[in-house]
């Protein structure tokens, strides 16, 4: 019974395990004096981020680097994975947990706000045109990179493990982004069908506020929504200030749930995945100087929404700290913050609906030996932009882009060639996810630049 207790429900049966949480703990407490001292957030995040990739490779090698079956049958490593788990899911889950109220009244908010601050249509057009402008990118640079080195040649030896998801045409995509069911959406992170919703109540709360005897009810519902702004954003700043602790343990998480064995059954993809999301770092450094802004300042400052949303591995999860980055250390005003972020994380993901499309297009064309002409490259590019529409960024939101691409230039049928590049989705998908929300901060800029209200002084400060 004792076994069984420490074994099965407390899941700290070996010394292994209790040494390790030991030295987390300490790990935790260093953090904490360090913030107490006020060191700098992003110093501490990269201090998180080490501390984790040395946990999770330490581990490894003490285990005699395990396949992801073996794993599970290493007693400690298995209780420690899933102690690990536990710290990095519990943070993720608090911050899920703001995404919708954030998303909700910040729009409400930006529409009660909107004659002093935006003008729609041009807020509208900005958005999605650098939105879908750094996608389309995103895509060339998965195409360039793919044919250069031929992902995809000499792959052979794996069996089928995916499955082809249900794909959608145009038509579907868009009618399932109407909110016929708000509570619906909002279950399934569809933060499209919120945003209309949450406009729709922003359009019903100003058509009010001209009404002969309900100014005062528009005044009162006007204070409350500024109110309830208020408290949720002092929420989130209050929960982001675990992060630094979390990236340890979410770090350490992905290491030993897959094992370094699948890292190296696909390590050219992995690798092409990472110098992607580099060459996509340098286009957004050359966006911001064509608008006249400093990339530097903007990397320092978003660095700490960067390491998150590359352990978090979740677009949606990273936007309370890109909305809270953008307005408070980027100068971005308030209404282009959170509609351009909040849509950036469903239109336009430039990681999962824009070069890793892309790869997947090229790789299974190089598998097949169909040849790669410029027509063929059009229609990749072209799907990645229609691909992007309607994706929800949240984990394993990839294969759905996949999906979309293989069946859009004939390919669907061959969605099972993908499984070496499954096995390892989760170290992909940190990249990933660090491209999406670097698009997206990034595109918020750029439409806050174009409208004239990006505070200049904020930015460089």
């Amino acid at each position: 019974m004792q076994n069984s207790f420490l074994g099965t429900f407390v899941m700290i049966s070996q010394w292994q395990t209790l040494g390790v949480l030991f030295v987390l703990f300490m790990l935790f407490f260093m953090l904490k004096k360090m913030q107490d001292k006020q060191i700098d957030f992003s110093v501490r995040m990269l201090i998180g981020l080490f501390c984790g990739i040395c946990f999770g490779i330490g581990l490894q090698f003490m285990a005699g680097y395990p396949s992801q079956e073996e794993i599970k049958n290493i007693t400690w490593l298995y209780e420690l994975r899933n102690w690990f788990g536990f710290f990095g899911d519990a943070f993720v889950g608090f911050i899920k947990m703001l995404v919708i109220p954030i998303i909700g009244i910040s729009i409400i908010k930006v529409m009660l706000d909107i004659d002093r601050d935006i003008k729609l249509s041009s807020l509208l057009t900005r958005a999605l045109f650098w939105i879908l402008f750094t996608a389309a990118i995103a895509g060339c640079v998965g195409v360039f990179l793919g044919y250069s080195f031929h992902l995809g040649l000499h792959v052979n030896g794996f069996e089928p493990q995916g499955e082809i998801r249900e794909v959608k045409n145009l038509t579907q995509i868009l009618l399932g982004l109407i909110p016929s069911n708000i509570i619906d959406s909002m279950l399934k992170n569809n933060v499209i069908a919120l945003v209309i919703f949450a406009f729709l109540i922003g359009f019903g709360a100003k058509a009010l506020s001209k009404e002969e005897g309900l100014k005062d009810a528009y005044g009162v519902f006007e204070k409350f929504i500024t109110a309830m702004h208020k408290i949720i954003m002092d929420m989130t700043l209050f929960i982001i200030r675990f992060m630094p602790y979390a990236v340890i343990c979410m770090m350490s998480e992905v290491l030993l749930s897959n094992g370094l064995e699948a890292i190296k059954t696909a390590v050219d993809f992995i690798i092409l995945i990472y110098i992607a999301m580099m060459v996509m770092f340098v286009v957004y450094a050359i966006i911001l100087l064509f608008i006249g802004l400093n990339p530097l300042i903007f990397f320092k400052k978003a660095l700490p929404v960067f390491v998150f949303a590359f352990t978090s591995r979740s677009s949606v999860g990273t936007l309370p700290l890109n909305v809270s980055t953008l307005h408070n250390k980027l100068g971005v005003s308030t209404g282009v913050a959170n509609f351009v972020a909040s849509i950036g994380t469903t239109i336009g993901i430039n990681g999962c609906a824009g070069y890793f499309p892309a790869f997947v297009a090229i790789f299974i064309a190089n598998t097949l030996g169909v040849q790669i002409d410029f027509s063929f490259i059009v229609m990749i590019v072209l799907m990645v932009v229609l691909g992007s529409l309607g994706i929800a960024g949240v984990p394993g939101a990839a294969t759905m882009a996949a999906s979309i691409m293989l069946t859009g230039i004939g390919f669907g049928d061959h969605f099972m060639l993908l499984s070496i590049v499954l096995a390892i989705d989760p170290i992909i998908d940190m990249a990933r996810t660090t491209s999406n929300v670097a698009g997206a901060m990034v595109s918020a800029i750029c439409t806050d630049k174009g409208m004239g209200s990006l505070n200049k002084e904020v930015y460089n400060g």
